[in-house]
């Protein structure tokens, strides 16, 4: 049996599909993973077999328009601009994403395939052998819709009740007419150029299986889903075993008693100097002792920091959170998820797309206050979200109570059952 797992984004993009390479590698099934260029010698030590995504992708990210998109304009148009500016930097490179999806199937011709929604060629594909793909998500609310939350797309906005089921229509109607403009010749080859997007829309919601790995807990499957779309539960690595600890980082912590973690995961911003310095002073000010992650930049290590203050760069989450009263974070779904099964207490400061999603999760669950906009951004803000998320006991009793029902959701059986049915 042989499986391509492919996944296009960041580590959050990809660590999901690496937890379901660890579950499928345990059957001896053989495992191929097309990810980007820079996952390349990470995936190889695990064991796995590596395709490569053009390793542009990820450069556009760093790039002065990507790093402004994610944490630079404060303003809707500002943040518009950057999007169809990062989107006309990217055109030339569509083309060469869009045929390494296509070539990946002859290269490894495998039995079964799991595709990241940003890979849009397998939609195409999918409706040719429904039973060899499956999507995956760590996020909700992009196909399938939801009475309580509009379309991940519209997340960071606050949608009138009776226009949130209607969202759903309005993002995937976009995206299902760039797909057409920008896959002629794929739909040609295919046989599908007279697909239309009601059609798409009909296979999507109805026909392709879906599997959101993702928490039921935090978010309960809507009861109005076909049974092609499954919540999985969230599947996580274990790279706590192989990691070792600084022994002043474990002086560190042995130090202080009630630490926090800060990071913006893979999430880069125009100032992060300006940032780091931000939350020193706020964390200082308030005497919480933090470990900030500085990770792929979003935050940078800055000297003459009290000794309350302890960076760190890429430590293994499953061994630092459980050590941790709360995390503050970008809003990640991994981190999220990641944070709440280990019954911390969080405060996010989201920056694109899903963060925002998370960010109303996490307090309509009680497991601390809604987080601030990273361009909305201010001293005197944070200050007084700190004070909440550090003090309201509340937070934590919620916190233990969400990580114990999380503790078994994520079954291995059931998945391979799903994936595999008799």
């Amino acid at each position: 049996m042989k499986i391509l797992l492919i996944s296009l984004g960041t580590r959050g993009d990809i660590e999901p599909f690496l937890a379901l390479a660890e579950v499928f590698s345990k059957r001896n099934i053989e495992v191929t993973c097309l990810f980007p260029e820079q996952f390349k010698s990470e995936v190889q030590e695990l064991g796995y077999k590596f395709l490569a995504f053009d390793r542009r992708f990820l450069e556009l990210i760093e790039s002065p328009t990507g790093k402004n998109l994610m944490g630079g304009g404060k303003s809707a148009w500002s943040q518009l601009k950057n999007y169809f500016k990062l989107a006309k930097e990217s055109i030339s490179l569509q083309k060469t994403l869009l045929n390494q999806q296509k070539t990946s199937l002859a290269q490894v011709a495998p039995d079964l395939v799991f595709f990241h929604p940003k890979a849009l060629y397998y939609y195409l594909i999918a409706r040719l052998d429904p039973k060899k793909y499956i999507l995956v998500s760590p996020i909700p609310c992009i196909v399938h819709p939801s009475d309580e939350y509009p379309h991940m797309g519209l997340a960071k906005w606050n949608i009138p009740k009776r226009f949130i089921r209607i969202s759903y229509n309005w993002v995937n109607q976009a995206r299902y007419f760039v797909m057409k403009l920008t896959m002629k010749n794929e739909l040609k080859e295919l046989g599908l150029s007279k697909l239309t997007t009601g059609q798409l829309r009909e296979f999507e919601l109805k026909e392709l299986k879906t599997f959101y790995a993702l928490s039921p807990t935090l978010f309960p499957r809507p009861v109005d889903w076909p049974d092609s779309a499954q919540i999985v539960g969230y599947f996580k690595r274990n790279q706590e075993s192989v990691y070792q600890a600084d022994s002043r980082l474990l002086a560190w912590l042995a130090k202080y008693p009630k630490p926090v973690f800060l990071t913006f995961g893979s999430m880069t911003n125009p100032k992060p100097e300006f940032f780091t310095q931000q939350f020193i002073e706020a964390l200082v000010k308030l005497k919480i002792p933090a470990i900030i992650n500085c990770s792929w930049g979003g935050l940078t290590e800055l000297t003459g920091t009290p000794d309350s203050i302890f960076f760190v760069n890429h430590i293994p989450y499953d061994w630092i959170f459980p050590k941790m009263y709360g995390v503050i974070h970008h809003g990640g779904s991994g981190t999220t998820h990641q944070s709440a099964i280990n019954a911390c207490v969080q405060l996010i400061i989201p920056h694109i797309m899903d963060q925002f999603f998370w960010n109303k999760v996490i307090q309509s669950k009680g497991l601390g206050p809604l987080g601030i906009s990273i361009h909305q951004f201010s001293q005197q803000k944070l200050e007084e979200k700190l004070l909440d998320f550090y003090q309201n006991q509340n937070y934590k009793l919620n916190a233990k109570h969400v990580a114990e029902k999380m503790k078994n959701e994520a079954n291995e059986n059931i998945l391979i059952d799903l994936a595999f049915p008799k």
